[in-house]
């Protein structure tokens, strides 16, 4: 491992943050919904293993070749620019960086601002947050280190078995992941991006399966709402993840809201050029009802095109309760493992049961 990269990117990130302060912006340690169970854990399963929601990469998250992607997410983090030339600094700028192509074979730049940018940024002032509300000593720290681990995992599980050049992870890390601590290293870019925003963590209810050691229903998923300026109750939505959907939200006086999005989910990923790994996703349509309050998400229901998970319902603690408990479920159904069944306590991960 590259001792080097890790105690610069850390002595970085350290620089670039702001003090702690008693103001929360985003964790809130609402009792109910997403809120309830987002914690160090989630966020890790969520985000480093958010590919293995594809339907041709391994939910055998106990058996994934962790030794050969981190050999190889080091080798090319170590030598940037050698590989970066290598694979061409007009590909790399027009594919990884800047917003010039709009077709999925060259889009790689999509997730790279949306999940890595302000989904990464978000992340890294809600974890220092919980940390805060948690009663950590150093949550700064604390929070630096739980970045480090999922970002850096998020490489390596995505990286796989192959061996070679890459500059995905040059990308992400060096430029888009550390580039949005920065960016909410910024008070007044978290204060808008939280308060006329309304940016949120809606990702799903990470869960073991008992008989067969996988890892199911997991997935870093955002949402955002802005404020339609002729009216009080609706507002533009938009989730974002491995998902990209549309739509519109609706705010009752309560402080439930119910939103409505359609777009598209990547299903799958699909080799391009072997010498670089250079990967593009398959993308099937979707549609999807959410449920929250006071932006806490309490449910939602996805019905979509795609081949291997085509329904996925979640049920987020503070919902339906059983006298004083007051668990998440989650049921969908998936032609590889049959139907699946969850349930998630405030700690995660839950545990679930596949029906193969």
């Amino acid at each position: 491992m590259n001792h080097r990269f890790v105690f610069l990117t850390s002595v970085l990130i350290t620089a670039s943050s702001p003090a702690s302060s008693q103001e929360r912006l985003y964790y809130h340690n609402l009792p109910y919904g997403s809120q309830a169970n987002y914690n160090p854990i989630s966020v890790i399963l969520n985000g480093s293993y958010d590919i293995v929601q594809m339907e041709n990469r391994s939910r055998e998250i106990f058996a994934l070749p962790y030794a050969a992607g981190t050999k190889n997410v080091f080798r090319n983090l170590a030598s940037p620019f050698a590989m970066i030339s290598e694979y061409g600094w007009g590909n790399f700028i027009r594919r990884e960086v800047l917003p010039l192509s709009f077709n999925v074979e060259s889009g790689q730049w999509w997730p790279n601002y949306e999940l890595h940018l302000i989904g990464g940024g978000m992340t890294s002032v809600m974890m220092r947050e919980w940390y805060e509300d948690h009663g950590f000593s150093s949550p700064m720290a604390w929070s630096i280190g739980t970045m480090a681990a999922y970002h850096m995992l998020n490489e390596i599980v995505e990286n796989g078995s192959y061996a070679g050049n890459n500059v995905d992870p040059i990308a992400d890390i060096y430029l888009f992941d550390i580039g949005g601590i920065l960016l909410f290293g910024s008070e007044s870019v978290s204060r808008f991006f939280s308060e006329e925003l309304h940016l949120t963590d809606w990702s799903l209810q990470p869960s073991i399966a008992l008989n067969n050691g996988t890892l199911q229903n997991n997935g870093q998923y955002f949402a955002l709402k802005w404020k339609l300026p002729f009216s009080d109750s609706y507002s533009l939505f938009h989730y974002f993840g491995l998902r990209g959907l549309f739509g519109v939200s609706r705010r009752f006086e309560d402080g439930e809201s119910v939103s409505i999005g359609a777009g598209v989910r990547a299903v799958s990923l699909k080799l391009l050029d072997p010498d670089f790994f250079l990967l593009t996703t398959v993308l099937k349509w979707e549609v999807g009802l959410f449920f929250d309050r006071n932006n806490s998400l309490l449910a939602s229901l996805f019905i979509g095109g795609a081949y291997d998970n085509p329904v996925t319902l979640n049920i987020y603690p503070g919902l339906l309760k059983f006298n004083s408990f007051s668990p998440g479920i989650w049921a969908l159904y998936s032609r590889q493992y049959g139907f699946t069944v969850g349930v998630v306590t405030v700690w995660a991960p839950g545990v679930a049961w596949t029906g193969k």
